[in-house]
């Protein structure tokens, strides 16, 4: 499955969108955002696997602060 990183605005963000995707069966890690990304808010951001689309509109329905979307490998 696909990865990518939702980087927030705050850790409290991080958190919640973490813990949203966890309750709708998404793999997702909380992580210090790692290489320059900090300059996008606190430097914390949210690992998922799954549909980029699917989490992104998930996240946003809940109020989670996404500042950037990077898709990895």
């Amino acid at each position: 499955m696909k990865q990518t990183v939702f980087a927030t605005g705050t850790i409290t963000h991080a958190i919640k969108g973490r813990d949203i995707l966890r309750r709708h069966g998404f793999k997702a890690n909380m992580e210090r955002m790692k290489y320059g990304m900090k300059d996008y808010g606190c430097g914390y951001g949210i690992v998922a696997t799954g549909n980029p689309a699917v989490i992104e509109r998930l996240l946003r329905e809940q109020d989670v602060k996404i500042l950037k979307i990077i898709p990895l490998g």
